[in-house]
């Protein structure tokens, strides 16, 4: 749960952030195929939001011992939190 506040105003309310979703998996190093938990990845980044206006974002992710090897998902940024 996260506690939102806006500055010279009293909290008055707590708002539970959406996570970031993976739907599908369109490019792969071989090991992940389909849509995988967010949080096995040391490293998410949103590449395109909403992309082509068709409600799916595009979202990098990738290990920090192999930059070069960046998974592709569509998804849902959401709040951007895993």
């Amino acid at each position: 749960m996260t506690k939102v506040s806006v500055f010279g105003q009293q909290p008055t309310e707590t708002k539970e952030l959406k996570k970031i979703e993976f739907v599908k998996c369109i490019a792969s190093t071989g090991k992940y195929t389909i849509a995988a938990d967010p949080s096995i990845w040391d490293n998410v980044q949103l590449f395109i939001k909403n992309y082509r206006g068709g409600g799916f974002d595009i979202i990098l992710a990738w290990e920090d011992n192999r930059p070069q090897e960046k998974v592709i998902y569509i998804g849902h940024w959401n709040d951007g939190v895993v």
